[in-house]
């Protein structure tokens, strides 16, 4: 069976294609001209040019295809204006599913994200099912969780009208190599011995590993009962964000304390440093910003049972051993990885 994976590069994209390729997919992964091509190089699956911001280069990548699995957007939360994340995620998709549909795709698996769900999983200890609505809303600290809901919405669109069949999985955290968002910034945090954290911030998340992503995303992408589903990426129990540094703390090997600042002073310098990044234009998503730090201040929770009823999905890779096997790769890996091009 031949598939195309969309952001092949990204960090959810390259674990799919691995895990695709490991089953005995034919796999065509997609990416920009100016994308970093390296890992994907190492691999059996062909790689194909295209942009989702031009559909006139979707078609021959959809062409003789069964499954599109669409990792493609702009991820760059709470950073960037609205009309790259309109014109990347939303009517990229819309160009995604249309280059689909045409070229004779049979399905269509849309990664989404915990965000499209807006404040109901950000309530303390409170787990956020697939039967709840979706009311992100657009403000320019969530411009990425809108464009995510409106995303979707396109998907369901095509799939209620019949042109393609469509499911999906909505992601908590997703972690592994040439992760460059949570994965990034704890291995950069706890490089040194003396470990900040800021106050009593200690959010709850679902945090998944890559190959287990993946393994959702498949099942999902090739189940007739997975036919015009959603589905959470998460495991039996959350995360604590203190657990996920720690786990990365002691992954990091040698002695390390987590000290405790407060955490409007993290807040402050988070703030510095975006205004800073504003005044060098930065593109790319700076280490810290204000949205990052106040994200720390709300829960991500994600109820997974239905995947694992439906489906039997139960995620392999436990936090620790995630972990270790991110440290490792970084460690590994030539060069740091370059953000991803705007």
């Amino acid at each position: 069976m031949k598939v195309l994976v969309t952001g092949a590069t990204g960090c959810v994209g390259t674990g799919l294609v691995e895990r695709l390729l490991s089953k005995g997919y034919d796999v065509r992964a997609m990416a920009r001209q100016t994308s970093d091509l390296s890992y994907l190089k190492t691999t059996k699956a062909e790689i194909v040019f295209g942009d989702v911001t031009r559909y006139e280069t979707l078609v021959p990548a959809a062409r003789g295809v069964d499954i599109v699995f669409h990792c493609a957007a702009q991820v760059t939360p709470g950073w960037g204006p609205w009309s790259q994340f309109e014109a990347v995620t939303v009517e990229g998709t819309r160009n995604m599913l249309k280059a689909a549909s045409e070229a004779g795709a049979k399905r269509f698996l849309q990664v989404s994200s915990v965000t499209t769900y807006g404040d109901a999983c950000q309530k303390g200890e409170a787990l956020v099912d697939e039967t709840t609505p979706c009311t992100a809303q657009k403000t320019p600290a969530s411009y990425y969780d809108y464009a995510k809901r409106l995303a979707d919405e396109a998907c369901w669109e095509y799939h209620k009208a019949g042109k393609i069949t469509v499911s999906m999985i909505r992601i908590g955290i997703a972690f592994g190599p040439r992760d460059r968002l949570t994965g990034d910034r704890l291995y950069i945090q706890t490089l040194i011995p003396l470990v900040v954290w800021p106050g009593k911030a200690n959010p709850n998340f679902a945090v998944i590993y890559t190959s287990d992503v993946a393994e959702l995303a498949i099942l999902a992408a090739t189940s007739d009962k997975a036919i015009g589903q959603v589905y959470n990426v998460a495991g039996p129990r959350n995360a604590k964000m203190k657990d996920l540094t720690r786990a990365m703390m002691k992954a990091q090997g040698g002695p390390k304390v987590l000290v405790t600042v407060p955490f409007t002073l993290c807040l402050a310098g988070a703030i510095l440093i975006e205004n800073v990044a504003k005044l060098m234009r930065t593109k790319g998503t700076p280490f810290l910003n204000r949205n990052i730090m106040l994200q720390l201040a709300k829960d991500g929770n994600l109820d997974g049972a239905k995947a694992r009823t439906e489906l039997g999905w139960e995620p392999r890779v436990s936090l620790e051993e995630g972990m270790c096997k991110y440290v490792q790769w970084r460690r590994n890996r030539k060069t740091d990885p370059a953000p991803p091009p705007p």
